[in-house]
């Protein structure tokens, strides 16, 4: 117990420290925020959940004493305790009964973690939208544009594209914050893993991410949102960010899909490589791995490709 507490301890300070070094302001301080979560989850999936819910806790402690009793509380909220769920979610067994053994179990699997991770992008923005601004969305929406226009004003645009800058942003700020949130989550639990597995402490099987799927409910979740977001004011703006993270967990599956169908190419290293390199720099290709993803989830497209044929032989 006591190893188990200490190393706890010590991933608790490392997520606080990666997390106050967002107020130098720098380049570099921002992607050391990003990964704030990573000793959480280690400290989680390695030495079970517990340690993760103390590292959570002594992170919050550390920053609500050294800065603000805020910046605990939102560290908490927005990083330990997700953290914490996740490594809890990753290292539990769900019924999974069988003909044969009705009794049987499995891990969690990996889409169901993804949809969580989703779920917790949404409820978070949610909750930090409410507790800052309550229900008023034009007070919301004041501040938002405030903030837009305090960082415009040392650009140089003219007076009318500044205003419709302003009103694309502050409608895109918190839409962009829950797809952000969901993608480094991801990344973090993924290296988190790795690591673990490393060390030999991971006490779950590493699960096929190439064989990824989500459950069929989040298409109804993703064509609500899209439905939704056409609505005015802050139910308009909720459903918007329903349907920007139900797409950027989407295009996590058109990428798992994209591995296990490429499985066996001989330049398949190249294709994804490719896939990746567009994506990255065009940026707007992930709407089509989205909707290949969601094409996966809805027709089972990997179920419907016939096997190779066997080589002919003379």
């Amino acid at each position: 117990m006591g190893p188990t507490l200490a190393i706890a301890f010590g991933a608790g300070l490392a997520s606080a420290l990666l997390f106050a070094t967002l107020a130098s302001g720098s380049p570099m301080a921002l992607i050391l925020f990003y990964f704030a979560a990573l000793p959480v989850l280690i400290a989680g999936l390695g030495w079970g959940h517990y340690a993760g819910a103390f590292a959570a806790t002594i992170g919050a402690l550390a920053l609500s004493l050294a800065l603000r009793s805020q910046f605990g509380l939102f560290f908490f909220f927005s990083v330990g305790l997700p953290a914490w769920f996740l490594t809890y979610a990753a290292l539990s067994l769900r019924p999974a009964p069988t003909e044969d053994d009705p009794q049987a179990f499995e891990w969690m699997p990996a889409g169901m973690i993804l949809t969580m991770i989703g779920v917790g992008a949404v409820s978070l923005t949610l909750f930090a939208i409410v507790a800052l601004y309550g229900l008023d969305y034009v007070a919301f929406q004041s501040s938002i544009r405030q903030a837009v226009s305090r960082t415009l004003e040392q650009v140089n645009v003219g007076s009318t594209d500044r205003e419709a800058l302003v009103a694309l942003m502050s409608a895109a700020v918190p839409v962009a914050g829950a797809v952000v949130w969901t993608f480094v989550t991801t990344i973090n639990l993924y290296f988190a893993g790795r690591i673990v597995r490393a060390s030999g402490r991971l006490i779950r099987p590493w699960p096929d991410l190439a064989a990824l799927k989500l459950p069929k409910w989040t298409a109804l979740a993703l064509l609500a949102g899209s439905i939704g977001s056409f609505a005015p004011g802050f139910p308009g703006q909720l459903a918007a960010i329903i349907l920007a993270v139900g797409l950027a967990i989407y295009a996590l599956q058109g990428f798992a899909l994209a591995h296990d169908i490429t499985r066996g190419w001989g330049m398949r290293g190249f294709a994804l490589g490719l896939l990746y390199a567009l994506t990255l720099v065009i940026g707007w290709p992930m709407i089509f791995v989205a909707l290949a993803g969601l094409a996966d989830v809805l027709f089972d497209i990997r179920a419907r490709r016939k096997p190779p044929a066997p080589p002919f032989n003379t």
